[in-house]
């Protein structure tokens, strides 16, 4: 875990996504770093699909943003993405996990 803003920060950070996953339409799945290569992503990315049936993806680096809307790239993507909620703890475990991060953080 990266810890950011010190620990009653990320205390109170965790404790938010803990409530968060109590509401109906969240799902909350961690992917340990020790997933290694079947982590597909080093970094954010987020999937967009539109009314019309277009796909998109975003992803971005510390300089800026990328909007993709190639098709081939979007639907490997999404792939990726099917293959690492797969491969992540399911809910039940990955509030577990963050529980104790939560209870690590402040002491």
């Amino acid at each position: 875990m990266r810890v950011g803003g010190g620990g009653t920060v990320m205390s109170q950070q965790l404790a938010h996504v803990e409530k968060l996953a109590q509401r109906p339409n969240y799902v909350v799945q961690v992917a340990p770093f020790g997933l290694g290569a079947l982590r597909p992503f080093m970094r954010s990315m987020s999937l967009l699909d539109l009314g019309d049936g277009t796909s998109l993806g975003y992803t971005e680096t510390h300089q800026r943003g990328y909007l993709e809307n190639d098709r081939a790239t979007v639907s490997a993507w999404a792939r990726e993405y099917d293959l690492l909620q797969v491969e992540a703890l399911s809910q039940a475990a990955s509030l577990t996990m963050i529980s104790k991060a939560r209870r690590d953080s402040s002491a």
